[in-house]
């Protein structure tokens, strides 16, 4: 806990296989988890990655998944690492990612995230698309304890993972990991594969994504929110769909058509077979249409 308290202060200032068919997946009673790299590993619950480094020093885990699932989340980290949660990680404040903050803060575990996740959470969140209540204020136990604004690093065990602010992409608060020994970035919600992710800014969903594949190389494993570990090539290829979207929404918009006519345009029918999974075109075209008119 002394380590901890260090870098607290410091806070205070290829395509591989999915893991569904990774025969050294450990099998829970709800969810799986899988080794990734070394020491770094995957639970997966409900088709949402949680990632956990293991060492000496405890375990740090980012994202905590929904609060029903912090248990089955304990469980699956507890068939790979005999230490206890030290440190949890949450990359921005949405509830399927913050989960399980209470139940690890609670077993003595800190929770450290960007200012504007704690933000965030301390206020209800009305999707602006749908008018839906997305998040409702957070109770203290489920907020992160440390904050950060730019970029931290942590030395955790032999492993020295980055944690870095990208700003007004997937939400105004994606933080994504780098551990940079073992040549793993977690992103987090700025990709869900195969699906389409929600885009707070099209500009900054590209800068965020651009600066990460800046940062990869061809053997960098990289790890989505959902789905299986991808390749640099993937992760161009979904930055590349935000960027043929969003010029299409706006040549679209140009023209007079209202979102309605946009949809009906169906400006991701190329990317559809592939891509639209979890999030429906409609929706994606729908969400696009908003960031293009209306200012953040």
């Amino acid at each position: 806990m002394k380590k901890l308290l260090g870098f607290a202060a410091a806070a205070v200032l290829l395509s591989i296989p999915a893991y569904a068919q990774d025969e050294n997946a450990e099998q829970g009673e709800r969810g799986q988890t899988y080794q990734v790299a070394d020491n770094i590993h995957v639970a997966v619950l409900e088709n949402r990655n949680s990632v956990y480094l293991v060492s000496e020093d405890g375990v740090l885990v980012a994202e905590t998944n929904f609060e029903r699932n912090a248990q089955a989340l304990a469980d699956l980290i507890a068939t790979v690492a005999a230490n206890p949660v030290r440190l949890v990680v949450n990359t921005h404040w949405h509830g399927d990612h913050i989960g399980g903050n209470a139940f690890f803060a609670e077993r003595g575990a800190v929770v450290l995230a960007h200012e504007n996740t704690r933000i965030r959470m301390s206020a209800q969140q009305v999707n602006p698309v749908t008018g839906r209540v997305q998040l409702e204020p957070q109770l203290p136990e489920f907020l992160p304890t440390l904050t950060f604004q730019d970029k931290i690093t942590i030395h955790w065990g032999d492993e020295v993972v980055d944690l870095v602010y990208h700003p007004n992409a997937h939400t105004d608060s994606d933080v994504v990991l780098y551990y940079r020994n073992a040549n793993v970035i977690f992103v987090a919600g700025l990709m869900e594969y195969p699906t389409y992710a929600g885009v707070y800014s099209p500009e900054g969903f590209m800068a965020a994504l651009d600066s990460v594949i800046a940062q990869s190389d061809e053997d960098t494993k990289i790890i989505p929110w959902q789905g299986p570990v991808v390749s640099r090539d993937e992760l161009q290829e979904w930055r590349d769909i935000i960027a043929t979207m969003s010029e299409r929404v706006a040549a679209l918009l140009a023209q007079g058509s209202t979102v309605d006519e946009i949809i009906a345009a169906q400006p991701s029918q190329d990317f559809d077979e592939k891509w639209g999974g979890g999030r429906s075109p409609e929706r994606f075209a729908r969400d696009m249409h908003y960031v293009l008119t209306n200012a953040r």
